[in-house]
């Protein structure tokens, strides 16, 4: 039988049922059109410099490779994100929120966001925004854990991505040296610092959206 399909549509079909990363169970996808990938990130963070550093506002530039779980390269990461935090809203802890299965929930305020782009292997990107929060741990040394968390939506992509929605999320750290936050050296103009994050994508490709999704209202800038 002809096959009518031209090269790269055959050679993106097989992509698509390879996957970028290590499978997972069935039962973590709520549909069969659901791709779900699980990835960790080791990079470089850099706080931003000049007029784009002026605490409270400060902006970290990431750079990172994305591996799957067994450790197989499978692209890298770019992205920027914007913190309105203070020092003391980062060492701040919510107070517990009993009870745990009724309202009220608590309404942290949002101080921070993110952009980023995630380029896998064979070229093909998801883009997604959204907003973050920052929170800074104290080892008993006098050094800290420096956390941040994601919840981003996917925007769009390009290759076997292109069209895309979706959601994703982030989980990241970064080991800050004990006496750098007590000096004022950390978060500072300039500086860099290893960064590691664990992500999950929840992805639906375009062929699989319906027409209100494919054209939405674009969101207002802020």
């Amino acid at each position: 039988m002809h096959d009518s399909r031209t090269l790269s549509e055959i050679i993106r079909n097989i992509g698509d049922k390879i996957g970028t990363a290590q499978d997972l169970p069935r039962i973590a996808h709520s549909n069969w059109r659901e791709e779900v990938i699980v990835t960790y990130c080791v990079g470089q963070g850099k706080f931003s410099s000049g007029d784009q550093f002026a605490p409270p506002l400060a902006f970290i530039n990431l750079q990172m490779d994305m591996y799957d779980l067994h450790g197989k390269w499978l692209g890298f990461q770019l992205g920027v994100h914007e913190s309105q935090s203070t020092v003391p809203d980062l060492l701040a802890v919510w107070p517990p929120s009993a009870p745990w299965t009724a309202p009220p929930v608590p309404h942290p305020e949002v101080k921070e966001w993110t952009k980023g782009i995630w380029t896998f292997e064979d070229g093909s990107e998801i883009h997604a925004v959204g907003p973050a929060q920052s929170h800074l741990v104290p080892f008993n040394d006098g050094s800290f854990l420096f956390m941040v968390t994601t919840g981003q939506t996917i925007t769009n992509g390009t290759g076997r991505y292109a069209g895309c929605h979706g959601t994703k999320q982030a989980t990241g750290t970064a080991f800050v040296p004990a006496g750098l936050i007590q000096s004022g050296k950390f978060p500072a103009p300039g500086i860099t610092f290893t960064a590691r994050t664990l992500e999950v994508f929840r992805i639906l490709k375009k062929k699989d959206l319906g027409q209100e999704t494919l054209n939405p209202t674009p969101a207002k800038a802020p």
